[in-house]
């Protein structure tokens, strides 16, 4: 269950980075990220996990380039030749999306800004709109979605220009668990579809176990890794999957392990 030393290319590296935040004490509770290093696989389903306050989003916004280290690098595959390539997605779906546009116009409009053709942008909001049932609501503005609905919008907008590298941060902490079924299924749909590497930062073993192939857990400070998984069940998965409750129990022990 372990995961081996990566064979495929990178997507995104991380060497030897190091962050801090202002320090709250002298007791160096400030040190975040002191020589950490990490890879993460082109074309796979990366999860990180790891405590609340870990620093999680930290990462993920360094492996955005969002944010800079204060020491080390962060280089991203020499694949992603546009700063588009790359996506961030962060825990609140409204900071996603332009208050002003209807839902159709809100997935149309990065694939215009790009120079997409007409037919074509047509094509991709009609198939994002189908896959994230946001159908009906196409002529609805923002401020009228529920928060399922919003979150759905905010994931087919940054997807629809098809991005090679999607960072998401707790998609799924305010949803329901049918919602949540909905958008894993899709984004499966379209991880497979786009040939997208996907990192899914979550605290949620259920949804690590859904999307997942890679998993790394990190915890303590400064940040190290508590354990790295690979997950080789097909997809979909769910409680019934072959290897699910070992994949489980492997995961949740690692977890553990890293709050000791």
């Amino acid at each position: 269950m372990s995961a081996p030393a990566p064979s495929a290319a990178p997507a995104v590296e991380v060497e030897r980075v190091a962050f801090s935040y202002p320090a709250r004490s002298d007791n160096g509770e400030g040190t975040l990220y002191d020589d950490f290093s990490l890879e993460v696989e082109l074309g796979s389903r990366f999860v990180l996990m790891g405590p609340s306050g870990s620093g999680k989003s930290t990462l993920g916004r360094m492996l955005a380039r969002i944010m800079t280290p204060q020491a080390g690098e962060v280089r991203w595959s020499p694949q992603f030749t546009h700063r588009w390539d790359v996506v961030y997605l962060d825990q609140h779906p409204i900071n996603s999306v332009f208050p002003w546009l209807t839902v159709a116009n809100n997935i149309k409009y990065p694939m215009k800004k790009l120079g997409w053709e007409r037919s074509k942008r047509q094509d991709r909001m009609c198939y994002l709109m189908s896959l994230f049932r946001l159908g009906a609501l196409a002529d609805a503005y923002p401020a009228s979605l529920s928060g399922g609905e919003l979150q759905r919008l905010a994931l087919a907008r940054c997807l629809s220009w098809k991005p090679q590298l999607v960072i998401l941060d707790e998609p799924f902490s305010a949803l329901d668990r049918k919602v949540k079924a909905e958008i894993i299924a899709a984004l499966e749909e379209l991880a497979a579809r786009d040939r997208m590497t996907l990192v899914l930062i979550t605290h949620n073993v259920s949804d690590a176990l859904a999307l997942g192939t890679r998993c790394v857990v990190i915890g303590r400070r400064p940040v190290r890794i508590i354990s790295d998984l690979e997950f080789r069940a097909t997809f979909p998965r769910e409680a019934a999957t072959p290897d699910y409750a070992t994949m489980q129990q492997a995961l949740v022990a690692g977890i553990r392990d890293g709050l000791v």
